[in-house]
């Protein structure tokens, strides 16, 4: 086939060149690739379908096949040297997601129910292991990351170490200890050297010292029956400044493990600068999402989880959708365009209430009438 001109309502005219027979009909490939691109410029941009080409409803009629296309990205075995791996939630799931930390490339993502240990493993089988890992530090994802990234050095986000520390004593603490110890947190982000990190690490030996008679003091249940932890404490009492031992042991295990500056260590930093944060992942990829199925609300839930599948994949470092298409394609016994999902709004033949089952003749036995 080749092309012939336009026929008169402007549509492409094909001429086959063993019989010279002329049609302008479309290559089925071609209009699926073009309703495929329309699709996708819709997903994930902010344009209201009114703005389309044709009708809102003709445009979602010809673009339903497109919500079956499963978009992935394939393994290419390439080891990046530094990646970010966060969760966010969709719709009571969570998309667990990993990121070069130089230039935000989408690697690999998965859907679970929580940020487990075997949720994050199925993620990092995806990825080679990469020399460090940038998280949050839960625990989910760093037995995953010992499992199978075994020499993967880890940087906590400083970010979120701070965060954590203001949530134990507080924002604003009432108590001196407190207000000593969030202003150690807060110097965390102010530290880019490691002459500077060695000396920050020598200040909450000695805030400890200072306040360990403090963090040492128990409060009774016989002396408090009236506090709830009185019926839940094991052994009759608990921890009197319980929130400022948990930020105090955080920030002083979180040091002597190497994961609060590795970003200034001398290995990892011999081929650049390390980020010392999570943000390009927070910030990049986790509220797109949130943006998206804010600009096209009222989604049924698998078309959300779809569109942030197409989300992350239009984010990798080659998105190729014509591809994903011609996977599709071959792996179909029947082209897309005559592929619907079963619709269920309707009984079928076995479900549906019958009226005989409930208005008979006979009178039902063991009854008390």
């Amino acid at each position: 086939m080749r092309k012939n001109g336009h026929d008169r309502n402007g549509r492409q005219r094909w001429q086959c060149d063993a019989c010279n027979a002329t049609t302008a009909a479309t290559v089925a490939s071609r209009s699926h690739a073009s309703t495929l691109r329309a699709f996708l410029d819709w997903l994930l941009e902010a344009a209201p379908q009114r703005r389309l080409d044709c009708d809102a409803r003709t445009f979602r009629r010809r673009s339903a096949w497109c919500w079956q296309l499963e978009p992935r990205i394939e393994p290419d075995g390439v080891v990046h040297r530094v990646v970010m791996a966060d969760g966010t939630w969709v719709n009571g799931w969570c998309l667990l997601a990993a990121v070069d930390g130089q230039n935000g490339e989408v690697l690999a993502w998965q859907w679970c129910n929580r940020e487990s240990t075997a949720a994050y493993r199925a993620l990092f089988e995806q990825i080679a292991p990469p020399d460090v890992l940038v998280c949050d530090g839960m625990k989910g994802i760093l037995k995953a990351c010992a499992q199978i990234w075994s020499n993967t050095r880890v940087q906590r986000c400083l970010i979120h170490v701070q965060r954590d520390t203001r949530a134990d004593p507080t924002s604003k603490p009432r108590l001196q200890a407190g207000r000593e110890l969030k202003k150690l947190a807060d110097m965390l982000t102010r530290i880019h050297d490691a002459e500077a990190a060695t000396g920050w690490g020598e200040a909450p030996d000695a805030w400890h010292e200072r306040w360990k008679r403090m963090l040492a003091e128990r409060t009774y249940a016989k002396d408090n029956p009236d506090d709830p932890r009185a019926a839940t404490s094991k052994g009759g009492w608990w921890w009197t400044h319980l929130p400022l031992r948990r930020a105090y042991f955080r920030l002083e295990r979180l040091f002597q493990d190497g994961t609060l500056f590795c970003f200034l260590e001398p290995g990892p930093t011999a081929l650049g600068p390390m980020p010392r944060d999570s943000n390009r992942i927070e910030g990049g990829l986790n509220a797109a999402p949130e943006r998206m199925l804010l600009n096209h609300r009222g989604m049924p839930e698998h078309h959300m989880r779809r569109a942030c599948e197409w989300l992350c994949y239009m984010k990798s470092s080659q998105p190729d959708p014509t591809h994903i298409l011609k996977e599709h394609e071959r792996h179909t016994v029947h082209g897309p365009a005559q592929e619907h999902e079963p619709d269920t709004s309707q009984p079928t033949l076995g479900t549906g209430i019958d009226w005989n089952e409930f208005h008979t003749n006979t009178r039902y036995p063991n009854t008390t009438d």
